[in-house]
């Protein structure tokens, strides 16, 4: 296992599809990462995905996922899976319910806000597993880390390390920035915007969130990620071009 990022590629935007199609796992498929039954499994949870008008996470998620085992001990089996399964329990709720709350100003990384959409993605997961035929010996599993994923409330496996640095990891691309932070004031500025997600998962403070942090290999892809994303916005200015 190679423990080095000197040879890593950050994601390529230029031909990045945002929009319903990414929810579909459009540049995912295309990128051709992911094995038949993890394909399968995408194909089955589509019903389900990115229902908080975030289409494009679920794949970024497990993009990011797959990206890691090349750094990070974990099962395949289970941390893939896992990233592509872990937000189906946003499905039939209200689209723009979670953009709302982000942006009131509400405590939003909450065990109250963030725990009901964990257990119900349990129960999604454990039926879409089902439905392909995946082996029940990783479905406990899944099950496990999809029921934590954001709560964090329980030690985790390595797997499980995996799929949560993964689902942070969403937080510093370019299809997070057009969704959630493109028109917000402080995020105008190369420098402003770098600030914001550093906030968000770099350099949190000794509260309930400091769990929800990148370290290591995970927080050094990170930031090579975010300054491709930067660079991609802002060009070699400080002026939005995306």
């Amino acid at each position: 296992m190679n423990h080095s990022l000197k040879d890593y590629k950050p994601m390529d935007y230029r031909d990045w599809i945002i929009g319903d199609e990414a929810r579909n796992g459009a540049n995912i498929k295309r990128l051709g990462i992911l094995n038949e039954k993890e394909l399968t499994i995408l194909e089955a949870a589509i019903p389900y995905q990115d229902q908080r008008n975030d289409p494009g996470q679920a794949e970024i998620v497990a993009y990011f996922a797959v990206k890691l085992l090349d750094y990070l001990p974990g099962k395949r089996e289970v941390v893939v899976p896992a990233a592509i399964l872990h937000d189906t329990g946003f499905h039939g709720g209200d689209s723009g319910e979670w953009l709302r709350l982000v942006r009131s100003g509400e405590a939003y990384e909450t065990e109250e806000k963030r725990r009901p959409h964990q257990n119900r993605g349990c129960l999604i997961a454990g039926r879409v597993l089902e439905r392909v035929g995946y082996s029940e010996k990783h479905q406990n599993e899944i099950a496990d880390i999809i029921g934590d994923h954001d709560t964090r409330k329980l030690p985790t496996t390595e797997s499980g390390t995996i799929m949560r640095a993964a689902d942070l990891l969403w937080r510093v691309t370019y299809p997070h920035d057009k969704l959630y932070t493109h028109d917000l004031p402080d995020c105008q500025t190369r420098e402003g915007l770098r600030k914001y997600v550093c906030d968000d998962i770099f350099d949190i403070g000794p509260d309930e969130t400091a769990l929800k942090k990148l370290e290591g290999i995970s927080r050094t892809l990170g930031e090579i990620e975010l300054e491709n994303t930067l660079d991609f916005i802002f060009g070699n200015g400080d002026t939005r071009t995306h």
